[in-house]
């Protein structure tokens, strides 16, 4: 007859361990998973980036157009009357319009500012999220005319061709690189509406000097 021995009362537990082939890709999904988290947050943080400049963009347009506005206002009611005397004819009028002149011209470069394409302090990301004129693009002949092809530096082919492409850090560049050109409009129009507003209170008290003069030289 046969007794078992003690050690078949109290069996050693078996313990099940991973392939280490299981234990990489495990590790690899973690690192995948991680990355792709990194690349959401940033992707995130640029896209409320981009949106937060351009609302203030929007808003300063906004601005810009409010003192073309008042601008025009004022030179329409100093128009309709008849200015009398020397001083109001030949001095002071036209420093207003000169004033005035110069306000429209810093309003319109707020509303139409100098833009930094893609690629001018280096190399171009790619795909461009940005996609700006042709060299041989002209506003008046689209004034004019309805052209179908050679408007903008890249066609349908070549954008899919550059997306399709590109990787996510390629995308996260492009992304990067347009809020950077995002946030020098921003600036160069907050700058130009600061001057517009100077210019626009100088207006605004040669339009008061003007209507006073005009109504002690009609009294």
């Amino acid at each position: 007859m046969f007794f078992p021995g003690p050690w078949a009362l109290n069996p050693t537990p078996c313990i099940y361990t991973l392939p280490m082939s299981t234990h990489e890709h495990l590790a690899r999904l973690e690192e995948d998973l991680r990355m792709g988290t990194d690349l959401y947050n940033r992707i995130h943080f640029l896209h409320w980036a981009i949106e937060d400049t351009q609302e203030t963009i929007r808003f300063l347009d906004t601005k810009a157009a409010f003192c073309v506005t008042l601008l025009s206002g004022m030179v329409a009611v100093s128009l309709e009357h008849h200015l009398e005397g020397a001083f109001l004819r030949h001095i002071l009028f036209p420093v207003f319009v000169v004033i005035v002149a110069c306000s429209l011209l810093v309003c319109m470069r707020v509303i139409f500012p100098t833009i930094i394409p893609h690629g001018t302090t280096g190399k171009p990301a790619s795909p461009k999220f940005f996609i700006g004129h042709n060299k041989g693009h002209h506003w008046i002949r689209h004034t004019i005319r309805n052209p179908t092809n050679n408007i903008l530096s890249e066609d349908k082919n070549s954008h899919v061709e550059a997306f399709h492409a590109a990787h996510d850090m390629a995308l996260l560049d492009s992304l990067a690189e347009t809020s950077v050109v995002l946030a020098y409009i921003r600036q160069l129009k907050s700058d130009r509406l600061h001057a517009a507003m100077y210019l626009l209170a100088t207006s605004i008290f040669f339009f008061g000097a003007i209507m006073i003069a005009q109504n002690l030289a009609a009294h």
